[in-house]
C-alpha cells in the first residue's frame, strides 16, 4: 500500500511537542502502529488560511516541520474549538475549516459537521429519532409553557456542551428555572430520565460499524456522566441496545466516521459526530483503535471528501 500523509488537527503544546489529551495520544499511537503512514498533527491556531503552518509536528520523525495541509492524504481532527474555547481560536479554526472543506481533502470526522452542527440543536430538529423530550429555552422564553408535558424535574443542558458542565437537575418551576439560566444563553430544557441511575450507554462506531462500548454509572447522589461524576467501564450491549444504536446512525446518516450515540433506557440520549471521547484506556482497545480509525481513513479516501453515509 502506498505510504500516504495523515494531517492530525487539534490541540498539542509547543515548543516542546506534547498531546494535551491522554486519549489523543492512545489513538495516534495505535495508528502509527497499525500502518507506516506519516502522521503530521498540528494546532488550530498554527495553521494559517492557506492551509500552510510552520509548526506542525511530525510524529514518525519526532521533529518540527513546515507542511501544506492541501496535500494531505486525509485528515484526522482530534478536537475542535467551540465558540468562547480557552484552547484554540474558534473563529479562526471555523475559517480554516470552511477552506479545507472546500478543497475536498478526505476527513474522518467530517468538517461538515462542525460546520452543520456546532451544537445539540439536532436533538430537537430531528424528532424523528428517539431522543429525549426536549425544548430550546432562553429566559426570555415562556418557561411555564415549555416545561409542559416533561415531569418533574427537568433537566438543563447548555446548548454547546462541555463534557457535562452546566447541566443541572431543576424543579420543573419557571422562576426555578429562570434563575438557573444566563440572560443570552441558549438551553436544552429535557425531561430527566430515570434511568440513568443506571448508567449511560456508550456505543462506538468506526466507519458505519460498531466497535465498543462503554458504560457511565454516575456516583452516589449524581445523574450527570462525565469524568467527574461517574465511574466509566467497558460494556457489552444488549441486543436491543445494539439495534437501536445501529438504527440512530443509519437514520441520522451523519458524514463522519467515527461517531458515538449514548442511550439511556430506550432513548437515544445524543449522538456526538465530531469528537467523540473514545475511552481507549479503559475499554482495552489501545491496539484495535488505530486499525478502526484506518477503516475510518481508507473510506474518507474512497469516497474522495464527498459525503459518506
Amino acid at each position: 500500500m502506498k505510504q500516504r500523509t495523515i494531517g492530525g488537527i487539534g490541540y498539542i503544546e509547543r515548543p516542546v511537542f506534547n498531546f494535551d489529551w491522554e486519549v489523543d495520544r492512545r489513538q495516534v499511537e495505535s495508528m502509527l502502529a497499525a500502518r507506516q503512514d506519516d502522521f503530521l498533527i498540528v494546532h488550530w491556531d498554527d495553521l494559517d488560511l492557506s492551509l500552510s503552518t510552520q509548526k506542525a509536528y511530525d510524529l514518525r520523525r519526532e521533529c518540527w516541520t513546515a507542511a501544506d495541509y492541501s496535500k494531505c492524504d486525509a485528515l484526522l481532527i482530534l478536537e475542535a474549538p467551540a465558540p468562547g474555547s480557552p484552547f484554540a481560536d474558534f473563529h479562526h479554526a471555523e475559517a480554516t475549516m470552511a477552506q479545507l472543506l472546500a478543497r475536498g481533502i478526505p476527513a474522518v470526522n467530517s468538517l461538515r459537521t462542525f460546520l452543520e452542527y456546532p451544537d445539540k440543536r439536532y436533538i430537537i430538529d430531528r424528532s424523528d429519532l428517539p431522543f429525549p423530550r426536549t425544548r430550546l429555552v432562553t429566559t426570555e422564553s415562556d418557561l411555564g409553557r415549555a416545561i409542559e408535558g416533561l415531569g418533574d424535574p427537568v433537566v438543563l443542558k447548555p446548548l454547546i456542551g462541555a463534557g457535562g458542565d452546566g447541566v443541572g437537575r431543576v424543579a420543573a418551576n419557571a422562576d426555578a428555572l429562570r434563575q438557573a439560566m444566563k440572560p443570552g444563553h441558549e438551553y436544552l430544557l429535557q425531561e430527566f430520565l430515570p434511568e440513568i441511575v443506571d448508567g449511560e450507554r456508550c456505543l462506538f462506531f468506526f466507519a458505519k460499524k460498531y466497535r465498543y462500548a462503554v458504560i457511565k454509572r454516575p456516583l452516589a447522589g449524581e445523574f450527570v456522566t462525565d469524568e467527574a461524576h461517574a465511574k466509566f467501564e467497558r460494556y457489552e450491549p444488549t441486543a436491543a441496545e445494539l439495534a437501536l444504536a445501529c438504527d440512530a446512525i443509519e437514520r441520522f446518516g451523519s458524514p463522519s466516521l467515527i461517531e458515538r450515540v449514548d442511550i439511556v433506557g430506550s432513548k437515544v440520549m445524543e449522538m456526538t459526530f465530531e469528537c467523540p471521547g473514545l475511552s481507549i484506556q479503559c475499554c482495552g482497545v489501545e491496539r484495535e483503535v488505530g486499525y478502526w480509525t484506518y477503516e475510518a481513513i481508507d473510506m474518507a479516501i474512497a469516497a474522495g471528501g464527498a459525503t459518506v453515509t
